[in-house]
């Protein structure tokens, strides 16, 4: 092989100046570059491998610049080893490339690394190259961290040149002690890890991604302040530039630190009302936020009232409202009807410590209406109806539990209701059904102020009539009867009856104003819820009026005692020749019958008169029958 292409070196020569070397060793993936020189610039060159023409394409590059000729194999593989031929004309070159193979061996480790952290919130690293790195040199130094506490090494930084790197505190993702260690690479691997001496303490620069906010609570309630970081950092918290330790938590303790990545907390426990505008302070590594705390007394509450106790009543009767608070010093406003009461003789508002009560000394029907008793955060509603009736627990003079209005027939009757909103519905009921305006029952709405009024009352408008408006309704007994008859004849017995809804209920009873005394001529009965008066024998002093009064009730009775049954008057009118006999009488329910001559000659009312015939004479005897 050596002969022969000696033979063909030697036969080769002419135009042909500069020539290929014999051979050419190139590692894999490099680039073979030839170059020939002939004596003048020529056309029709040629080149060939392994007696193949070569052509032009990205891995073949060739070239002509005058009388110099090249040809490059780009990162030439084991392929493209052999016999490459320059010709022109009869002239001929050759050379023998031959590609040698790599050695696929990784880079030696590093020597010489060392840290310093003189500078602050950094680490200066240097390293030198293995003794060795011609043999197989790195392509590149890889270098990467440990956080203290943890087993895992992350890659930090890569870099191709040998020396020095600098880590900044910027680069790490949390503020912690830091290991570095660092290993040379390229394409065949990578060398062992060398470890630098020592660690270094890097805090990232972080930036208040959420930040602290004012708190406003309640004295005894947690106050809690919060933000959040962009990176992991330790900080520290201040309550009124006091630093809050941070030791385990322990009982007794009012305050509490915790952190969860990026989110710092602290919790003050239970606050009191003189902490009311202190200071908290979160500092951390180049940053620091503020915030404030606002306590506030806790709102006032009702802690117990008489709101549903019943609240109805009858005029004269005490009302009192009771509300107790939470806070004995708290303001208090009392309200009806949506206005702000204003103290008077009656209305009495008294305050015992954190008792507030509304006192209507005697209430009337005005007073009907809703209550409240507002203290600020809470309030209490009381609906207070007054009638002008008595209590139910007092003594009535009807057997039923609401008083009777008694009217004699053809008086007028009036029923009134006073509302507490004058533009509320009402509706008027006799007997469960409810009443048609007509001209024997009107109607009447003045404001809050509502009448039923009979102008002539009968006998038939006796009822139980209810005036309702919804929530709340109030009753009346109506008793329309004919004219009562208290009238006696001298001697006869008087007994006044009256029936009380207690049995027990004290009773006095009057004449003309002035309470009367027992005797013999006038009886004082008592039988269970029964009283009577009674006057055995009844003369004309008896007349007057007679009263029974049990305090929240009362009823009348007009006694009158003629002093004789009855009295004839015989009278003689000359000019008509008519005698006229008058006979008067007691106003009593009676039959009477006039008869002459033993005969009937009619009957008439209470004060009658006869005429008799004309020319006729003798007695005329007036006649009474029962």
């Amino acid at each position: 092989q050596r002969g022969r292409l000696r033979l063909l070196a030697v036969a080769g020569r002419g135009m042909i100046v500069k020539r290929l070397p014999r051979k050419l060793d190139v590692m894999e993936g490099e680039n073979a570059a030839f170059c020939v020189e002939t004596r003048e610039a020529v056309e029709g060159i040629s080149w060939r491998r392994n007696g193949q023409e070569l052509q032009e394409s990205p891995c073949t590059v060739l070239k002509s610049f005058g009388k110099t000729h090249l040809l490059v194999l780009v990162h030439v593989t084991r392929e493209d080893a052999g016999i490459i031929a320059f010709a022109v004309g009869d002239s001929e070159t050759l050379a023998q490339l031959r590609v040698k193979c790599a050695k696929r061996v990784p880079p030696s480790t590093p020597v010489a690394a060392c840290m310093s952290t003189e500078h602050s919130n950094a680490a200066l690293l240097t390293w030198c190259p293995a003794p060795d790195v011609h043999r197989s040199p790195p392509g590149a130094y890889v270098l990467e961290r440990q956080e203290a506490g943890t087993a895992e090494w992350v890659q930090c930084l890569t870099t191709d040149t040998a020396g020095a790197v600098e880590v900044l505190g910027d680069s790490v993702p949390a503020e912690a002690d830091y290991r570095f260690r660092l290993c040379a690479v390229n394409k065949y691997g990578c060398s062992a890890h060398v470890e630098f001496p020592g660690a270094a303490h890097l805090v990232p620069l972080a930036r208040v991604e959420r930040a602290l906010q004012d708190a406003v609570v309640q004295e005894g309630e947690d106050a809690i302040f919060s933000l959040e970081l962009s990176a992991l950092v330790r900080g520290a918290w201040f309550l009124n530039g006091a630093r809050v330790p941070e030791e385990e938590e322990e009982e007794g303790r009012r305050c509490c630190i915790w952190h969860s990545k990026t989110e710092h907390a602290l919790q003050i426990r239970r606050v009191r009302l003189t902490e009311d505008g202190a200071e908290v302070r979160f500092v951390a590594h180049g940053l620091q936020d503020v915030a404030m705390l606002h306590v506030q007394e806790p709102p006032v509450r009702v802690v117990s009232s008489n709101e549903t106790a019943t609240h109805t009543y009858v005029a004269s009767e005490r009302v009192e409202l009771v509300c107790e608070l939470s806070r004995p010093d708290a303001p208090v406003q009392w309200y009806k009807d949506g206005v702000e009461v204003e103290e008077s003789e009656r209305l009495v508002l008294q305050r015992s410590g954190p008792c507030c009560r509304l006192v209507l000394p005697s209430a009337q029907p005005p007073d009907t209406g809703e209550y409240v008793c507002d203290a600020g955060g809470d309030s209490v509603f009381y609906n207070v109806t007054v009638a002008g009736q008595c209590p139910r627990t007092g003594p009535r003079v009807c057997p039923r539990c609401l008083p009777v209005h008694a009217y004699m027939a053809s008086e007028r009757v009036e029923l009134v209701c006073e509302l507490s909103r004058p533009d509320a519905p009402v509706q008027w009921y006799k007997d469960g059904v409810e009443v048609e305006e007509s001209e024997r029952l009107v109607l009447q709405r003045e404001g809050p102020c509502c009448r039923l009024v009979l102008p002539s009352a009968q006998p038939s408008d006796t009822g139980e009539y209810m005036c309702n408006v919804g929530g709340d309704s109030v009753f009346y007994i109506v008793s329309s009867n004919e004219a009562a008859v208290h009238t006696y004849v001298a001697s006869e017995r008087v007994e006044l009856v009256c029936e009380l809804s207690r049995p027990n209920a004290p009773v006095q009873w009057y004449k003309d104003g002035v309470e009367v005394e027992e005797s013999e001529r006038l009886v004082l009965q008592r039988s269970g819820p029964c009283c009577r008066l009674v006057l055995p024998s009844a003369q004309p002093p008896d007349t007057g009026e007679y009263v029974c009064d049990v305090g929240g009730d009362s009823v009348f009775y007009n006694v009158t005692v003629p002093g004789s049954l009855a009295s004839l008057l015989m009278l003689q009118q000359p000019a008509e020749s008519r005698l006229w006999v008058l006979l008067f009488l007691p106003p009593r329910w009676v039959r009477r019958v006039w008869a002459q001559e033993g005969k009937c000659a009619g009957q008439t009312g209470t004060n009658s008169q006869f005429c008799p015939p004309q020319q006729q004479a003798g007695p005329v005897p007036g006649c009474l029958e029962q």
